[in-house]
């Protein structure tokens, strides 16, 4: 897929593109299951070439990442409101990508539990939670009472 309207603006490059991905704290994974479109907000973490995405394994995206259809992550990073004049020459400054691919779940533990891979990532983005539940011998996703 390329971009059409203004084609010089784009960039298919990976020195482009990887900051965007590392720099969002969301991403959306979109997916056709029967004909029905779905594009459903995560988080999600990349590893040199390799994107995660965080899920329950009950999940519908997830199931669907076995299936082995097409899928697309977008990211967006919003830098800006260009207020003009006219309402008509309002616009914003972001910076964007679409990444499409295969996914496929993680089952291998070694590759699930790698604490210097994907977990490193998305417990940045949990402020150390992951490193604090390890120790406290919490397992998935229990909940506690506040």
């Amino acid at each position: 897929n390329k971009i059409r309207r203004i084609p010089k603006r784009a960039s298919y490059s990976k020195e482009t593109i990887y900051p965007i991905i590392d720099a969002a704290p969301i991403c959306h994974l979109g997916f056709d299951e029967d004909g029905q479109p779905f594009v459903i907000p995560t988080i999600h973490a990349r590893v040199n070439d390799m994107l995660y995405v965080h899920g329950e394994k009950s999940s519908m995206k997830l199931k669907q990442s076995a299936s082995g259809i097409t899928k697309f992550i977008t990211v967006t990073l919003f830098d800006g409101l260009v207020v003009a004049r006219s309402l008509f020459h309002h616009s914003m400054n972001y910076r964007s990508t679409i990444v499409f691919g295969q996914g496929r779940l993680v089952t291998d533990a070694k590759e699930k539990f790698d604490p210097h891979g994907h977990r490193r990532k998305l417990d940045s983005r949990t402020l150390g939670r992951g490193a604090r539940d390890k120790q406290e011998g919490t397992k998935g996703h229990q909940r506690r009472g506040h």
